[in-house]
């Protein structure tokens, strides 16, 4: 019987144990699936699957948090993730949508590199209190959300770079 138990606490260990590297494999797939909707024309189906990546990559936080320190490749692996789903996802939405100006290039531009600039330099400043800059994810579920209403404006993504790559102590929730 003792041998049963030990099995079953191994699976047990097994499965939960690999809940936060499953929630990114989950998050990169939605920004995936995101660009394939929106290259095919399927816009709001693309917002969605960024929401969904949201929400995959907030339980990845919230698991980590309960675990011991996260080893660096997860770390580089969780940063390839949100820049997939929430910098390059939202990036190419907004393109499939609005009709190219000045502005929406700049927004172009400087959305991802604001995102990669704030997990690159701003992440590791942050603390157990509170974050530099606007996190990606949030500043990618914005432009999400606009799209899905039709609102997006190159300008609000200007604003959002800039806001990522601020040096700005907004508490954690």
């Amino acid at each position: 019987m003792d041998n049963y138990v030990k099995i079953a606490n191994e699976y047990q260990r097994k499965f939960f144990g690999n809940i936060p590297h499953r929630l990114i494999f989950a998050n990169l797939i939605c920004g995936l699936v995101s660009l394939l909707m929106s290259i095919s024309g399927f816009y709001r189906f693309s917002s969605l699957f960024i929401l969904l990546a949201g929400v995959c990559s907030y339980l990845n936080r919230k698991s980590y948090r309960q675990q011991h320190p996260k080893p660096e490749t997860t770390n580089q692996f969780e940063s390839f993730a949100d820049m997939t789903s929430f910098a390059v996802a939202p990036v190419i939405l907004v393109h499939s949508l609005k009709n190219w100006s000045f502005l929406l290039i700049v927004a172009f531009i400087s959305f991802p590199f604001a995102g990669a600039y704030r997990i690159v330099k701003l992440n590791p400043k942050s603390t157990n209190d509170y974050v530099l800059g606007l996190p990606l994810p949030a500043a990618g579920i914005v432009v999400a959300l606009l799209a899905f209403f039709s609102l997006v404006s190159p300008i609000i993504m200007i604003i959002l770079s800039l806001l990522m790559s601020a040096s700005l102590e907004i508490p954690k929730p």
